[in-house]
C-alpha cells in the first residue's frame, strides 16, 4: 500500500519537478554566468556548455529513478 501511494505521488510531481528543473533551478543567470566565465578565465560559451550537461545529466537521473 505504501509503495503504491508513493509511486502515484511521483508520477504526479514529477512532470512539475521536471519542469521546475529544466527551466529555473538548472539555470544560471547571466549575470553569474558571465561572472563565473570571468572568474575561471573561459568564453562564457563554456560555461553554458557545462550548464547544459549538467542539465541533461540532473533530468537523465530523475527519469530513472523509481521509488
Amino acid at each position: 500500500m505504501r509503495q503504491t501511494i508513493l509511486r502515484w505521488a511521483w508520477q504526479v510531481l514529477k512532470p512539475a519537478l521536471r519542469q521546475w528543473l529544466n527551466e529555473r533551478a538548472l539555470r544560471l543567470p547571466a549575470h553569474q554566468r558571465d561572472a563565473l566565465a570571468q572568474r575561471l578565465c573561459v568564453p562564457v560559451q563554456t560555461v553554458e556548455q557545462v550548464e547544459t550537461v549538467l542539465r541533461q545529466l540532473a533530468l537523465y537521473q530523475l527519469e530513472r529513478w523509481n521509488p
